[in-house]
């Protein structure tokens, strides 16, 4: 319905720092074995501290706040925040009757895979 609705902004892939492609690609062969097919990727038109990233499944999107894109804000946050939102296209949204379960167990346990989980969730807490 979002897509019939209206376009969606996506700047592309290739920040001022940073390149979500090859992100996207690096993850992809380290956590998913390189057979996630690759979603559009994008910047946020603003540097957003509270929308870090989102999924939407109804464009095939992963965009990553520009606060990112940063050589003072460490790799590791940037990292993660990309393999949670890829964790979104493994495990889609659960719909049981009126309730949405985005992260489930499921989803739970494979973010803890990361292997900097805490560190990376550490520097989130200060941006």
């Amino acid at each position: 319905m979002r897509q019939i609705r209206g376009r969606k902004f996506i700047s592309g892939p290739q920040g001022r720092h940073h390149n979500l492609e090859q992100l996207f690609e690096r993850l992809n062969g380290q956590f998913f074995d390189g057979l996630m097919g690759r979603p559009r990727l994008g910047w946020s038109r603003q540097a957003s501290r509270t929308m870090l990233g989102h999924f939407d499944p109804s464009h095939q999107a992963i965009v990553i706040s520009r606060i990112f894109d940063d050589p003072a804000v460490p790799a590791l946050a940037l990292e993660y925040v990309m393999f949670h939102e890829m964790l979104h296209l493994r495990y889609p949204v659960e719909h049981r009757g009126a309730r949405r379960r985005v992260h489930t167990r499921e989803f739970r346990a494979a973010e803890k895979q990361f292997p900097e989980l805490i560190q990376a969730k550490e520097i989130l807490k200060r941006l």
